[in-house]
Parts: C-alpha cells; sequence; structure tokens
C-alpha cells in the first residue's frame, strides 16, 4: 500500500488519499498519501478530515434504526402518517415508508430540486424498483424531528458519533464538535475547491470526518457483543439482508427513468447499505433472505471521492477518502490491496462515473 499509493496519485492526479483498514473488527492501520492542498503542497496526514458525501447515509441509517428499536417509529409504517401534512402533492407520497427510503424504493429521483428547483416529484410508486434518492434520506430526517421533537443533528449525533468515539467527525461544516483539519476538495484541473459551509445537516451527505473515524463506524456494524450503544445482532443482520437488486439506470444518468433497466445478481440494497452477495438464482426472487458478506457505500461530492466496504463475517474492512474529483480511480487497486477477492460493487459503481451516462448539466 505504502509504495503503491504514491505512484497511484502521480498517475491519476488525484491530490491525496487517506485510508483506513479493519482487521479483527477493529481498526489496525491508517495512513496518507499526497497532499492536503495542492496549492500549499501541505501534506495530508492521517488527522485530516473530508467530506465523507453519501456514506453519510449509513451512519444514518444506524441512528434511524435504533429509534425503530426503541420503539419510535416502525419501518413500515407510511411516513405521511407521522406528519400533519403530506410532503409533496403526489398521492403516491401516502405509501412512502422508512423501508422503502433506507433501501432507495421511494421512487424519488436523486437530488431533482438541485438540478432544476422545481417541486420535488415521484418516478414509480413506492417499493416498485430501486431507485437512489437523496432525497428519500431529506424526508425522513423531517419525520424524526416531527418524532422526537428535535433537531435530527443533535439526535443522530447522539445515537452514533458521540458512542461511537468520532470525536472528529461531525454533519455540519464548520464542526460544532472538534477542530480537525480539513483536507481541500480538488477539482478537475487540479485547484483547490473552497469548503461548502452549513450549519443544516443533509442526512444523506454531510458527514465530514476522516477514514478511521469512518472505519471506526463500520466496526460497529461487524460487533456481535450486545453493547448498550450498538444494534443487536438481528438489526444488524436486518440491515445487511437484500431488500432490492441495483439496476443499471441511475437516477443521475441522462435517460433515467428507463423501464428496460437490467438487474444485477450480485448487488442489492439493504438498509442504508450497498450489499454484493452471491449470484440470485431466480431472477423474479430478486432478493435473498440471508444477509449478504459484504456490506459497501461510495461518496460522491464532486471534489471528494470515497468508497467503504467491510464484512460482518470476516470482521474486515477499508475506507478509502480522496480528496479529488478523480479520486474514484484509485478504489479497486486500494480494494485490492487490502481486502483480495471479486467485488462487483466496484464493477458496478464504475458506471456511475461513465462519460457516456453522466448528465451534462
Amino acid at each position: 500500500m505504502s509504495e503503491h499509493i504514491p505512484k497511484a496519485l502521480a498517475e491519476t492526479g488525484v491530490a491525496g488519499a487517506s485510508i483506513a483498514l479493519i482487521r479483527d473488527g477493529e481498526v489496525a492501520w491508517a495512513g496518507a498519501f499526497g497532499t492536503a492542498d495542492a496549492s500549499t503542497g501541505r501534506p495530508l496526514t492521517t488527522e485530516h478530515v473530508f467530506e465523507v458525501a453519501s456514506i453519510t447515509k449509513p451512519l444514518f441509517s444506524y441512528g434511524v434504526l435504533k429509534l425503530r428499536d426503541a420503539g419510535l417509529l416502525d419501518l413500515d409504517t407510511p411516513l405521511n402518517d407521522y406528519l400533519d401534512e403530506p410532503y409533496l402533492d403526489d398521492p403516491r407520497i401516502k405509501k412512502v415508508t422508512a423501508r422503502h427510503v433506507l433501501s432507495h424504493q421511494g421512487g424519488f429521483p436523486n437530488w431533482q430540486r438541485q438540478r432544476d428547483d422545481g417541486p420535488l416529484k415521484m418516478y414509480f410508486e413506492p417499493g416498485k424498483r430501486y431507485s437512489y434518492s437523496g432525497e428519500g434520506f431529506q424526508y425522513l430526517k423531517m419525520v424524526i424531528e416531527k418524532l422526537t421533537g428535535r433537531s435530527a443533528l443533535d439526535v443522530i449525533t447522539e445515537l452514533t458519533l458521540e458512542p461511537f468515539g468520532m470525536t472528529e467527525s461531525d454533519l455540519v461544516w464548520p464542526s460544532r464538535r472538534s477542530n480537525p483539519p480539513l483536507a481541500a476538495g480538488h477539482d478537475k484541473d487540479g485547484s483547490p475547491s473552497e469548503k461548502r459551509e452549513s450549519s443544516e445537516m443533509n442526512a444523506a451527505a454531510s458527514l465530514v470526518g476522516s477514514p478511521t473515524e469512518v472505519a471506526r463506524f463500520m466496526t460497529w456494524m461487524m460487533r456481535d457483543d450486545n453493547h448498550p450503544d450498538a444494534l443487536p445482532a438481528a438489526t444488524l443482520e436486518e440491515m445487511l439482508t437484500p431488500a432490492v437488486p441495483v439496476n443499471n439506470s441511475q437516477s443521475w444518468h441522462t435517460e433515467w427513468p428507463r423501464p428496460d433497466a437490467d438487474f444485477s445478481d450480485t448487488v442489492s440494497w439493504g438498509l442504508g447499505w450497498s450489499l454484493e452477495h452471491p449470484p440470485v438464482v431466480e431472477r423474479a426472487a430478486a432478493t435473498s433472505t440471508n444477509p449478504a458478506p459484504w456490506f459497501w457505500h461510495w461518496g460522491d461530492n464532486t471534489v471528494y471521492f470515497n468508497f467503504a466496504i467491510g464484512s460482518r463475517e470476516s470482521r474486515s474492512g477499508v475506507v478509502v477518502l480522496t480528496n479529488s474529483a478523480f479520486g474514484y480511480q484509485l478504489w479497486v487497486d486500494v480494494v485490492k490491496i487490502a481486502l483480495g477477492g471479486e467485488h462487483p460493487s466496484l464493477d458496478w459503481v464504475a458506471d456511475v462515473y461513465s462519460s457516456r451516462h453522466r448528465r451534462s448539466d
């Protein structure tokens, strides 16, 4: 790893990469390579934090399942039933549940309102098919605030960041909790990008942290010791049981939604995490009743590209956070060196960055 990554950074033009390894359910090693800011040459260290981007979703989901286990909400009750008025003007919204949101079956697009400033729309009947959406997580965040009478930022912080020992992480920026050094994100031309600031938590994307602390969270997915701050084994297995197969019609592709999408036999979504599993024999079944051996997620906030993968079975994993628009080019090599084996998630997510599918706006 220490010899390969600097060479890979030079070949890809990625400014920096910070990596953490999990072995035997513990964070066993962390290393940082390259620069935190190309304009100054400031070296990247393991203390630097990054925009973790969509790897926020599994952390938020862990907190939601803690609330479910505490009896605050039901995963299969329509979220509309918890609110005083519908979230949007579409009769299908009355069917969307927390389970739909956490497994990306709510029927929403991905950040449509950031693209066209129009009202949020639904494109599928809830539960019909996988359609990746950060919008659904923001809907669920609103429901949590209604049920708890508190900000979701405070609730999720207390349920996850604090008990997990993620002292340098926060769900807003500037951080309320510490003052860690920030790795600057870098655009495609290699220039540093100014960090976006927000005091509002985004349930799908606003976590800022280091690979070590993301890996520390992942070790809580591997616990089986009845720790009072951990989800019980049955709930962890529920998170890691395939709920819906992914497809190749992504909600950020120009031709989405495509009715004739191809569905994966080896990559599915559970609750919060995406999953790798042996091929599903019967396409009609689409899902498995057993927990998947690997859970994973990627993060893309334009100038930060991240990947995290772990196994509850082997209690191993790796997290790689990069501060570059080309950081995804490092994922395959890092996972191969760290874990070995075949990982269909990497093949599937590579389609995300296929130029023939990316939006031009």
